[in-house]
């Protein structure tokens, strides 16, 4: 089925497709499969040798081909019913592809790449704290919130929250999934996953989200296109102060929090008898590490190596849980037991009998209904008149926030749930030693003078005082150094700046770059100048795309007014030359106007 909105398709890639592949696939049949498959070699061997791609640089061109072909007609004599989708596909996407033990080769990482990800691993400190902050955003009426609450407590994928997941509630704490949209094995498969919050509030954040935000008509890659920087920003604004970036090349993103998730519901939810690989490879669907495709006879030590490197570039070690000490916590299943939490079914088999305990007499109630045992779907909470009122008051003033929207009896009782395990968290993390003036050793003088600023600042105790004046002085302390890093990297050549690791300097490059590219515009002809993108920053100083794009967004009002004024458009980029041979970037740091004389060592 053609999408209503054509996927960005690699240049080079578009022209083979047109003058080689695209006139062969529109008129094949199943009978010309042989054909076809050595159209696929020819194809895969000009990306290799003529294009110099090779491992992990593969996914997106071979992912863009097979896009294409899903955009054609799908005909009887053209197609076929793939037996793990039941769905009918042109015979081309049997063909364009790799086998999944060839796409696991293909993303495995060599031996160096997955110990930088180790050297780069990061601990998480207070699950507790990031899982309650996702609470209130699964109640938000803004999308990106509820996209990074879903993304937090299932980590599940960007375009499998907006388009492709089914979420079901299957116990208190677990959901059925299916809609995966990596690894086509379980694309139609469903299975049980656990969630970080009531599962209900996960199923009704996902409702909520698709009435807001339709993705029907778009392409799981249109997704992420369309609405990943929107939800990454929330990401940073959110979690940007508790959860750090891999490196500082990096910024977090929802791809963070589906790693945060794994390791969470490990230390939550896994039983300790089952491996942590192989616990979030079920949870995360990662049928290969689970059941590799190897070769028959192959080693049992080559399987596991295969497994475990699968593991490493599924960023397994990426982000792991810290205990109060800030060191490793290595705990698995603390929460099995409480209330509502259970074992997945695919590890009950192997769990231990359980042990059993005397019956504690209890006062004699009513048996709670169970859930298939109730018509309505509610039940019945009989508060007191005077609660009742207490209730709708509050009802009203939430209301009020939320644009005047009615809010029922059930949103109002979660609201007021979410409410209480959030202060009940934060109530643990404000747990201190009372501190006042009598009992530090100070002079009558300086008691009076901390008075007084405790009275003018409205500070409900000396503590909150004091926190309140150091965080003034750190920040003031921390603009200062900033302001002196960025004079310091002011003073250095370009060249130099690129071996620099600290954000400052990716700064000024990102600086140096476009004050290039606007004088460049400034002294040539129409049809030279450049319009400022991403890419054409990349291309002239380098850097990660997140970090330009954070730059370009704290600089887009200039960056417009410069276009405007000179009339450039997107479309001025379309060139046969190529910007870094011909807009250069001062080496020395003199040539800019900010710039200053290298200081003598």
């Amino acid at each position: 089925m053609a999408t209503t909105e054509p996927i960005k398709v690699l240049g080079y890639l578009r022209e083979r497709w047109l003058q080689d592949v695209e006139p062969v696939m529109s008129r094949a049949t199943m009978a010309q499969e042989a054909a076809l498959r050595t159209v696929w070699e020819r194809t895969l061997t000009w990306l290799r040798t003529e294009r110099g791609l090779e491992g992990d640089s593969l996914r997106k061109p071979i992912t863009q081909l097979r896009h294409l072909i899903r955009a054609l007609p799908v005909t009887d004599e053209n197609s076929w019913v793939n037996p793990r989708t039941h769905e009918r596909e042109h015979i081309g996407l049997r063909v364009f592809n790799l086998s999944e033990g060839e796409w696991v080769q293909m993303n495995d990482r060599n031996r160096a790449v997955t110990q930088e990800r180790l050297d780069h691993q990061r601990l998480v400190s207070d699950p507790e704290g990031i899982v309650q902050r996702a609470l209130p955003l699964l109640l938000s009426e803004a999308w990106t919130d509820l996209v990074v609450g879903i993304a937090l407590t299932t980590g599940r994928r960007l375009a499998e929250i907006m388009k492709t997941g089914i979420f079901t509630v299957k116990e208190g704490y677990t959901v059925w999934f299916e809609g995966q949209v990596k690894g086509q094995t379980r694309l139609a498969e469903r299975y049980e996953i656990p969630t970080l919050v009531r599962s209900f509030l996960v199923v009704d954040a996902v409702t909520k989200l698709r009435r807001l935000i339709d993705c029907t008509t778009l392409e799981v890659e249109q997704v992420s296109q369309k609405y990943s920087n929107a939800v990454n920003d929330a990401v940073e604004r959110i979690y940007g102060e508790s959860i750090a970036a891999r490196n500082d090349r990096e910024r977090i993103t929802a791809h963070t929090l589906r790693a945060v998730y794994a390791s969470i519901a490990v230390l939550w939810y896994a039983p300790d008898h089952v491996s942590v690989v192989n616990y979030k490879a079920q949870i995360q669907g990662h049928r290969f590490i689970l059941e590799p495709q190897v070769e028959p006879g192959t080693s049992p030590e080559e399987v596991e190596r295969v497994r475990l490197n699968y593991a490493s570039h599924a960023n397994y070690a990426d982000y792991q849980i810290a205990d109060a000490e800030g060191k490793l916590d290595g705990r698995q299943g603390i929460k099995l037991g409480l209330p509502g939490v259970t074992v997945l079914d695919v590890f009950k088999k192997d769990m231990p009998e359980p042990v059993v305990r005397p019956v504690v007499a209890k006062s004699k109630r009513r048996r709670k209904k169970e859930q298939s045992e109730n018509k309505t779907g509610f039940s019945s909470y009989r508060p007191t008149v005077q609660t009742r009122a207490w209730g709708d008051d509050l009802r009203e003033e939430m209301q009020q926030q939320v644009g005047g929207r009615i809010i029922k009896d059930d949103e109002f009782l979660r609201r007021v749930f979410v409410g209480y395990l959030a202060s009940r968290g934060q109530a643990r993390a404000e747990e201190r030693p009372d501190l006042s003036l009598e009992l530090l050793d100070l002079s009558e003088h300086m008691r009076d003078v901390l008075r007084e600023g405790m009275a003018l600042s409205g500070a409900p105790d000396l503590l909150s005082y004091l926190l309140s004046a150091g965080e003034r002085e750190a920040r003031q302390l921390r603009s200062q150094a900033k302001r002196h890093d960025n004079e310091r990297y002011a003073a250095v050549p370009t060249s130099k700046l690129a071996g620099m690791k600290a954000p400052e300097a990716s700064v000024e490059r990102f600086r140096r770059a476009v004050y290039a590219i606007m004088q460049w515009n400034e002294t040539h002809r129409p049809l030279e100048r450049w319009y400022i993108t991403t890419l054409a920053l990349q291309k002239l100083v380098g850097g990660s795309k997140d970090a330009i794009k954070a730059y370009q967004d704290a600089h887009q009002e200039e960056i417009d007014a410069h276009h405007q004024k000179l009339g450039i458009s997107l479309s001025s980029n379309r060139k046969s030359e190529k910007i870094e041979k011909t807009v250069l970037v001062p080496d020395a740091p003199t040539d800019f106007p900010w710039g200053r004389s290298p200081e003598v060592s």
